[in-house]
C-alpha cells in the first residue's frame, strides 16, 4: 500500500470516529433536551408557583440589613441574608424542586428569606446540585458541608454562638431531614415542608414529576431497587438523637403524599423525639404560596415559633 493511500486510510478512520462521537454528542443532547422538557411540562403548575407564589404576610422589599453570597464548595455558593436589627438564630435553608429544579433564589424561596428575616432571623440559602448530574449522597454531602462551612467560619460571617436550623420545602426538606440524621450535634432543629419522608411513598403519588425527578435522582427503579430507596428514606435514618422536629404538610398534597409526614410523625415519637405534625386539612403541595386564609397564615406563624424556641412543648 502507497503511502497516500495510508495517509487517507488514516484520514478516513479519523473522519469515521468524529462522526461517532458527534453523533453519540448531539444523542446525549437531545435526550437531555427531551428530559428537561418533559420535566417542564409536567412541572408547570409548580413553576407557575415558584414565579408567582409568596407567603400570605406583608413584608417589606428588603427587610434585610445586607446580603453577602459565599462559595462554601467548588461551583456552590450560598446567600446570607442579614436582619435589620435582632437576631434569633441562623436557619440554613434547602429549596425544593424535585432534586433535579430550582434555585436558591427562586422568587417564592425568597419570600419565606423575606419573612423569617423580617422576624429576626439570619437566613443562609443554599443551592446544591442537580440530581440528574450528581448522586443522591452528593446532594446530602453538599447540605452537610454548607453546615460545617456556617460552623467553622462563624467569626467571618458574623453569626451568633449557638447551633443552627436546618429548613427545607419538599425535596430540600428531604434533605434537611437526611442531613439532620449525620450533622445532629450541630443542628437546633429541622423544619421540613410537605417533605417525602419515605421515599417509596412518592410511587403512590399521581404525578409524574414527582417520579419522574426521583427516578432521575436515585438513577434506579423501586421494582429492582427497594433496598437503595429505603436507604435513603429518612424515616429509616432517624435516631434517638435527633434533634426537634417540625412537619408540615398538606392533606390534599398530589406530589408527595401526607402520609409520608404522618408515618415519620409516628416514628419519631416512636423513638422519644421530640416533634410535630401541622397539618392543613385542604392544602396542595406548596400551599404556603397560593393560600392566604387564617389556617395558612397559622402554620406559618408557628413555624416561626418552633424555630426561635428549638421544639414542640
Amino acid at each position: 500500500m502507497s503511502r497516500s493511500s495510508v495517509v487517507r486510510k488514516k484520514f478516513s478512520n479519523r473522519i469515521r470516529i468524529w462522526l461517532k462521537l458527534s453523533l453519540i454528542i448531539f444523542s446525549l443532547s437531545l435526550n437531555f433536551f427531551v428530559f428537561l422538557l418533559v420535566v417542564l411540562i409536567f412541572n408547570i403548575p409548580y413553576l407557575r408557583r415558584a414565579v408567582f407564589g409568596r407567603l400570605p404576610f406583608k413584608v417589606s422589599k428588603k427587610p434585610w440589613l445586607c446580603v453577602k453570597t459565599f462559595e462554601y464548595m467548588k461551583g456552590l455558593k450560598l446567600d446570607v441574608f442579614y436582619p435589620r436589627s435582632q437576631k434569633r438564630g441562623v436557619v440554613l435553608f434547602a429549596h425544593g424542586g424535585g432534586w433535579i429544579s430550582g434555585y436558591r433564589r427562586q422568587p417564592n424561596n425568597l419570600s419565606w428569606y423575606k419573612f423569617l428575616v423580617s422576624r429576626g432571623f439570619i437566613v443562609a440559602a443554599v443551592d446544591y446540585s442537580r440530581g440528574y448530574r450528581a448522586k443522591i449522597d452528593d446532594l446530602v454531602d453538599e447540605l452537610s458541608q454548607a453546615l460545617k462551612f456556617l460552623k467553622s467560619n462563624r467569626e467571618k460571617l458574623g453569626l451568633p454562638d449557638g447551633k443552627i436550623s436546618l429548613m427545607g420545602l419538599s425535596a430540600g426538606g428531604h434533605l434537611a431531614l437526611l442531613t439532620a440524621t449525620k450533622m445532629y450535634w450541630l443542628v437546633k432543629n429541622v423544619v421540613a415542608y410537605y417533605a417525602p419522608s419515605d421515599l417509596l411513598d412518592v410511587w403512590e403519588s399521581p404525578s409524574l414529576f414527582a417520579r419522574i425527578s426521583l427516578i432521575a435522582t436515585l438513577k434506579r427503579l423501586p421494582v429492582k431497587s427497594k433496598e437503595v430507596y429505603a436507604e435513603y428514606s429518612p424515616i429509616n435514618r432517624v435516631h434517638p438523637s435527633m434533634p426537634p422536629v417540625l412537619l408540615v404538610h398538606g392533606k390534599k398534597d398530589s406530589i408527595v403524599p401526607y402520609e409520608s409526614s404522618v408515618k415519620m410523625y409516628r416514628k419519631l415519637k416512636k423513638l422519644g423525639c421530640k416533634v410535630k405534625l401541622l397539618t392543613h386539612p385542604t392544602a396542595e403541595h406548596g400551599f404556603e404560596f397560593v393560600l392566604k386564609d387564617e389556617k395558612t397564615r397559622q402554620i406559618v406563624e408557628a413555624t416561626v415559633e418552633f424555630l426561635s424556641e428549638g421544639g414542640p412543648s
